[in-house]
């Protein structure tokens, strides 16, 4: 895909485009079924090293991962369930119903996950505030489709199942991405931040936000896993923008006449 708003911007780092598929490459990166893997490297692997690379529901086995790309949710499957989610998207230990169980749960998890189980993720100060999030606030997909994949967009074909194009960008970069969103549409809140997983803000979120009448481009990598990320595969001054298929349509139509060809961002930029 010869993309305009690529053209025009110049990013540093490939934007990937999130395609449901009934199909994956021979070649493509994804995990080996049982093994765990984090939905945000697939996503850098095909932004920094282009690499298409995707996953199914048999290959993420992590629950928010597999939620986030639109294969379900588990989050509230149960009671039990349902207790262990709220009380790790706020304080951990500290806010389960049965700290018994969830002691086991930190037991049993992986070393490397241990703290964050304990501690938890401190999305919400409250498990009730965690439920409600769980339960109303969440996008929920359970999509038809086998995989969901991360394509470089040099490599997308405009004729593909694209759900959303994700662009890491710098600060500058941002800057002129939002305006140019901004610019075609009706409002002054182009951006929405939501609060959630990080890899929900490169795939449910946006998919949300294609189905709305008017979709936004959703902010993303605002908790500490996503920057983790950021910092070991790009930088730490870059952001996710994730823009809905809709609105990233819209805004190829306009790269060509917007903020990118006036005076004040060609010095900004230094061209």
């Amino acid at each position: 895909m010869e993309s305009v708003i690529v053209k025009n911007l110049r990013p540093e780092f490939e934007p990937v485009a999130v395609v449901w598929s009934d199909t994956i490459p021979t070649d493509a990166f994804q995990y080996k079924n049982g093994k765990f893997g984090c939905v945000l490297y697939l996503f850098a692997e095909a932004s920094t090293r282009g690499r298409i690379s995707g996953g199914s529901r048999e290959s993420i086995i992590c629950t928010g991962g597999r939620a986030a790309l639109g294969f379900g949710t588990d989050f509230d499957i149960s009671e039990e369930q349902l207790d262990l989610h709220a009380a790790l998207f706020s304080k951990g230990l500290k806010s389960a119903n049965n700290r018994e169980a969830y002691q086991a749960e930190i037991e049993a998890a992986p070393k490397s996950w241990r703290s964050m189980y304990e501690y938890g993720e401190r999305r919400h100060c409250s498990a009730e505030l965690a439920r409600e999030w769980i339960l109303h606030e969440f996008p929920r997909y359970d999509i038809q489709y086998k995989y969901v994949l991360f394509k470089p967009l040099s490599r997308t074909s405009f004729d593909e199942n694209v759900r959303a194009v994700v662009f890491p960008v710098n600060p500058v970069e941002f800057s002129g991405l939002v305006t140019l969103a901004g610019s075609v549409m009706r409002g002054t809140d182009p951006l929405r931040a939501p609060q959630g997983t990080d890899c929900c803000s490169i795939s449910a979120f946006a998919y949300a936000e294609a189905e709305s009448a008017a979709p936004k481009a959703v902010l993303g990598m605002l908790g500490s896993d996503g920057r983790n990320v950021m910092r070991r595969r790009f930088r730490n001054d870059i952001m996710t923008v994730t823009l809905p298929a809709p609105l990233f349509l819209r805004m190829e139509q306009e790269a060509d006449d917007c903020i990118f060809q006036i005076p004040s961002w060609k010095m900004l930029v230094g061209r």
